[in-house]
């Protein structure tokens, strides 16, 4: 799952929620600095990204990809998910994708002491972008996989990729439902732990 779904699979407490993120963007070495308080959501993190990548459904959806975005279709298959989240929030949320949004964003000035200036630049960038908001379209998920490809080695044209996103996008939005139900499941209890 992309960073929408690890920011909405969280304790409501932003420690929580940037812990949740926090693997995608640092070492393991600089993971162990942090408190207990994110080590939480990193442990909530590396235990969502194991289902996913062992789920039936999303390796059916990754298998769906072309032969030049094989490569990447686990990538591509976060992003598109965290589409049809965005696209479908009020169905698992009873707060707007707004102003889930906002407090995300306002709660990160309460953390800037403890999370390194590099990492919180990073975090700010996202909702500078509005980039959960602007899942909810496919053309913001464009945008979104034009700004993954800027950080890979080697361009893999992968804004192009929404191009198989609306090829198939019935059978993927209906993979994702499914998977995510099991998914919210699962993770139920790293949210219940006091």
């Amino acid at each position: 799952m992309n960073w929408l779904a690890h920011a909405y699979l969280s304790k409501a407490n932003i420690e929580f929620r940037v812990g949740n993120i926090l693997p995608d963007l640092v070492s393991i070495t600089e993971l162990r600095k942090f408190t207990p308080p994110f080590q939480e959501g990193i442990v909530c993190h590396k235990a969502i990204d194991a289902f996913t990548d062992s789920h039936p459904i999303v390796r059916n959806s990754v298998g769906r990809m072309p032969a030049n975005y094989k490569r990447y279709g686990g990538i591509l298959t976060d992003v598109f998910y965290d589409h049809f989240l965005a696209k479908n929030w009020a169905t698992y949320s009873s707060i707007g994708l707004h102003d889930f949004s906002r407090h995300f964003y306002r709660d990160l000035d309460r953390i800037e002491r403890e999370v390194p200036e590099d990492i919180l630049s990073k975090f700010k960038r996202l909702f500078e972008h509005n980039i959960f908001e602007t899942y909810q379209e496919v053309a913001g998920v464009n945008i979104a996989l034009q700004r993954i490809d800027l950080r890979l080695r080697r361009p893999a044209n992968l804004g192009a990729a929404t191009l198989v996103l609306l090829e198939n996008y019935d059978l993927y939005e209906a993979e994702f439902a499914v998977f995510f139900a099991q998914l919210r499941k699962h993770i139920a209890p790293y949210l219940l732990q006091p």
